[in-house]
């Protein structure tokens, strides 16, 4: 890849692209610069207003000001890889409106995200486990020393750090008593630990004695070796599209203390130096981008699209998260994709996306669009070239597999 290519390559796998106004100083940059840039950001800032989110559950305008306000904040912000790791984090350690029922509480978790998600990982678990999002989700506020409950411990294993073969049936029961103890009510004060409802009983856990509460499973957990390529293969999996053989960036990962953005600057080295695979985005991503590229705003009847295609922030369909891949070619899935094209094309102001638009050249169109040398293909651009100047090209174009198989 030249450095255009490569430039545009990491802003859309680690972020959700670039508008073509800020595509030459981002090459000026350099690949290393730009990465550089992506993994030092500033302090991300807070858009959501508490006074929206009340802590009732049920709430449908606090939970739709939720969503909204996350998506516009993917896709105004300036620190786009800040975003990207929340959304990651987010498909992987899953909690969702289904059971949480509370705006606040999952805009807190994904606050929890958007702090923790490039910093220390045994950090960012530790805060995930006694997130309310989560305690509500998989039922560790119910969980006591008598009646321990299952289910976090269970999916912390399996799904979020070891996966399967990687623990035992005693490793689930240990760890669900070491973690009993831990209410989350609804007063926005966080979790609580009562000692009366927890089992302090010293268990053997993951091979070690003596594991009695949250930090002690979280240091069982993180000194597992299975932990660090487990996590650097979700990562690969997420940034390149592939999991390949993680072994090198786990093993940066792990040098580093475990430290999430040193896997992810790892990963990213890995994808420059030509280490990826075609990754299809989901729905939220790629709407993300075309309202990023195209400089449309938000509309209220995108959040019933984004239903129709199968992806809604906040709203997975279960704990292990969006399907992803071969998912997002489902013919309910295009249509609505479809459609999300047409609703950002009609609502893109005038400027060089709309001019592309109504020119006769795919080229210049793919440029104004930010995609990489590659453009259009050869059945993409002879569409375009059949389809009418303006609006009609513009949906067409955003809604072609160029923009959505990166």
């Amino acid at each position: 890849m030249d450095d255009r290519d490569a430039v545009i390559w990491l802003h859309r796998r680690a972020g959700f692209g670039l508008a073509a106004a800020d595509v030459d100083a981002a090459v000026a940059r350099g690949p290393a610069g730009s990465l550089d840039d992506l993994l030092h950001p500033v302090p991300p800032a807070d858009p959501w207003d508490d006074a929206q989110l009340p802590l009732v559950r049920m709430d449908q305008p606090s939970r739709q000001y939720a969503i909204t306000t996350w998506l516009d904040l993917m896709v105004a912000s300036p620190q786009p890889l800040v975003e990207r790791m929340a959304w990651l984090w987010h498909g992987h350690f899953v909690s969702a409106f289904d059971k949480v029922k509370v705006g606040r509480l999952m805009v807190d978790q994904i606050r929890l995200f958007r702090s923790l998600g490039l910093g220390a990982f045994p950090a960012l678990l530790r805060a995930v486990t006694i997130d309310p999002a989560m305690m509500w989700y998989l039922d560790l506020r119910t969980s006591t020393g008598t009646e321990p409950n299952e289910n976090y411990a269970r999916e912390v294993l399996e799904l979020f750090t070891l996966g399967v073969a990687n623990y035992t049936e005693a490793d689930v029961q240990a760890g669900a008593r070491a973690l009993t103890g831990w209410v989350a009510p609804l007063n926005g004060d966080g979790a609580r630990f009562a000692a009366k409802r927890h089992d302090d009983t010293p268990q053997r856990y993951l091979g070690r004695d003596g594991v009695h509460d949250v930090d002690s499973v979280v240091e069982a957990i993180t000194a597992q070796p299975a932990m660090a390529t487990f996590i650097a293969s979700t990562v690969a999996q997420e940034l390149l599209g592939t999991s390949g053989d993680p072994s090198s960036s786990a093993t940066a990962f792990t040098g580093s203390g475990f430290d999430i953005a040193t896997l992810v600057r790892a990963t990213l080295e890995a994808g420059l130096a030509g280490t990826s695979a075609p990754i299809v985005l989901g729905p939220v991503p790629w709407l993300v981008w075309a309202r990023r590229v195209t400089g449309a705003p938000a509309d209220r009847r995108q959040l019933a699209l984004l239903r129709d295609a199968g992806q809604v922030p906040m709203s997975p369909p279960n704990v292990a998260g969006w399907p992803g891949g071969p998912a997002w070619f489902a013919s309910a899935t295009i249509v609505a994709r479809t459609n999300l094209a047409a609703l950002v094309a009609r609502a893109t102001p005038d400027g060089p996306v709309l001019a592309a638009a109504q020119a006769d050249d795919p080229a210049a169109l793919a440029t104004a669009l930010a995609l990489p040398s590659t453009g259009f293909g050869s059945a993409t651009s002879a569409a375009l070239a059949a389809t009418r100047p303006g609006v009609t090209r513009l949906a067409l174009a955003l809604a072609a597999p160029e923009t959505w198989i990166v």
